[in-house]
């Protein structure tokens, strides 16, 4: 991923995919025993879990476009 491309700027699979592959290098970081490549790992994966949850308190649940026909972006049906 490009460091200047904002979160909020990823697809949803792109996100996703991000979100698969912080978690395992907090779970590779943890199994080294470095506890400074813990904290890296960690607060990588929080900033990818803050624009899931952004996007989910927004309305706009990952993979729901193909549920309901719709865009991401579009908030869902109430």
């Amino acid at each position: 991923m490009d460091l200047i491309t904002r979160r909020s700027d990823l697809e949803r699979e792109q996100l996703l995919e991000e979100i698969r592959v912080a978690a395992l290098a907090r779970k590779q970081a943890l199994d080294s025993g470095s506890r400074a490549d813990v904290e890296v790992a960690e607060s990588v994966l929080n900033w990818f879990l803050d624009e899931l949850a952004d996007r989910l308190r927004r309305g706009t649940v990952p993979g729901s476009d193909t549920l309901r026909g719709g865009r991401e972006d579009e908030p869902l049906p109430r």
